[in-house]
């Protein structure tokens, strides 16, 4: 009985398994766990529930963009780069120089649309000898 169910089935809490367990025979009384006596002893007030609707079950998962993420996007999409990124190294990607400047330009110029800063964030890249390929 036991080998067919899985806990991806959500066929019970753990309590009512072993308990079927034991009444199919599948367990012995003797072999039962500790805990078992401590349950039976000490219910909970309120019954486990796998399949409990929280409060914000149906709403909708809001999308998380950081603007850096956005920026950092429309960089790889536009500079699509081939060389990988390395973790332990202590230099600074080409992406966040990028990002650095960017935030740089958008203090100096915060009248500026986000495309004029791209723009903007280019030419002062190319100028101090980043190459953006």
């Amino acid at each position: 009985m036991a080998s067919f169910i899985t806990r991806a089935e959500r066929s019970g809490n753990i309590f009512s398994r072993v308990t079927g367990l034991i009444r199919a025979g599948q367990l012995n009384w003797a072999d039962r766990p500790l805990w078992y006596d401590v349950y039976i002893s000490f219910p909970p007030l309120s019954p486990p529930d796998w399949n409990v609707k929280l409060a914000k079950f149906d709403e909708p998962i809001r999308p998380i963009f950081y603007e850096e993420d956005v920026l950092r996007a429309k960089f790889y999409k536009k500079y699509r780069s081939t060389a990988g990124i390395q973790v332990d190294s202590s230099r600074t990607s080409v992406s966040q120089q990028f990002i650095n400047e960017y935030k740089l330009v958008k203090t100096e110029n915060s009248s500026a649309t986000p495309d004029e800063l791209f723009e903007m964030t280019q030419k002062r890249l190319s100028e101090n000898g980043i190459i953006l390929k």
